[in-house]
């Protein structure tokens, strides 16, 4: 693999035509080569030669042809110049130079090729969302040319991570500790194998799924149930902690859209101990997302005691049951509350 070279054509007792060039520049967009070129009569003494019908090319392209008869000083320079050869057609370099010095026959005659050494390239580089979650992005990657490293961005190229891939031309890579419901910017910076040249991506706007949300909660009496109503983009497993204050009543798992809560005797009792001398509690719905208590999302509800929700206990063989108060109003039973005189106050029981 050359970059440079020179080359001494035929001739006569020591008078040759050389040839030389060498490299300007690479572009590694255009994968082309751009040289210099140098064609020069040496050898012999000062004295005039004649020379004959000479000509030099570069990979085809004619450069220099000299008259039929003409007389040449060892040390001129016959042509020069500057050249582009696109690599991505061309990997050689051929010089021809063919004619006579001295004699009209043709002495001169030499083609001599250089294999071109590899422009470094940069890679292409693409980009496209493969998935995303609560709290973390998958990428897919692709390029024109073998990666073996590539970084990511996710504020549109501020800072940059480092991500070791297999090589190959195309894969994915995932972007993780990200927060919910939040946007980012995300570039990706490929590395070609051959040439550890990089390119980057265009930006790509990405949203991470927001966590459950509750929607809706309807207020409710004692003893009904109520409905709850969620939102739930990522998918995530859904669940529900009912609190009054800081006694939790019961926890369940819930899914997306509608759900019907109910509570058993048991809680409802537990309910009942807390409203004191009121008739209605505030109940906090607390909603977590993927098991994570850093996702909850809550709403409150408010329940509501009226005189036909309640219960009584009752001894049964020397073990305490709950029993329910009924009453017969115009033929129809209703649950009714039990109150007690309390030195001269009316109070509930239960």
């Amino acid at each position: 693999m050359a970059t440079s070279g020179s080359k001494d054509s035929g001739g006569y007792q020591g008078r040759v035509l050389r040839f030389e060039w060498g490299t300007n520049s690479t572009n590694p967009s255009t994968n082309v080569r751009n040289i210099w070129y140098k064609v020069t009569a040496v050898g012999g003494s000062s004295s005039i030669y004649y020379h004959h019908n000479e000509t030099v090319s570069i990979n085809g392209t004619n450069i220099y042809t000299g008259s039929s008869s003409h007389a040449v000083t060892t040390g001129d320079v016959l042509a020069s110049g500057n050249m582009d050869i696109n690599q991505s057609s061309t990997l050689t370099l051929t010089v021809k130079m063919n004619g006579g010095i001295y004699v009209s026959s043709d002495n001169i005659n030499t083609e001599y090729s250089w294999s071109l050494d590899v422009i470094p390239r940069y890679p292409s580089a693409s980009q496209s969302l493969n998935s995303k979650t609560l709290n973390s992005i998958v990428m897919n990657w692709s390029s024109d040319s073998t990666i073996d490293y590539l970084w990511y961005s996710t504020n549109n190229g501020s800072s940059w991570t480092g991500v070791d891939v297999t090589d190959g031309t195309s894969g994915t890579y995932t972007i993780s500790g990200l927060s919910p419901n939040t946007s980012y910017n995300i570039k990706t910076r490929l590395r070609r194998k051959d040439s550890q040249l990089t390119a980057d991506t265009s930006a790509l706007s990405v949203t991470t799924y927001q966590i459950g949300l509750i929607s809706n909660v309807n207020n409710f009496n004692h003893g009904d149930s109520t409905t709850l109503v969620t939102t739930n983009p990522s998918g995530s497993a859904l669940s529900l902690a009912v609190k009054i204050g800081n006694t939790q009543i019961l926890t369940k798992t819930v899914s997306t859209g509608s759900n019907t809560i109910s509570f058993t005797d048991e809680q409802l009792d537990n309910i009942y101990k807390l409203y004191g001398s009121g008739s209605s509690l505030t109940v906090t719905f607390v909603l977590t997302t993927a098991n994570n208590s850093n996702y909850t999302n809550s709403k409150t509800a408010a329940i509501t005691l009226k005189g036909n929700q309640k219960v009584i206990r009752d001894n049964v063989s020397g073990s305490w049951k709950r029993g329910k108060l009924w009453t017969n109003v115009n033929g129809t039973w209703k649950r009714a509350v039990m109150w007690t005189n309390v030195n001269g106050t009316w109070k509930r029981g239960i």
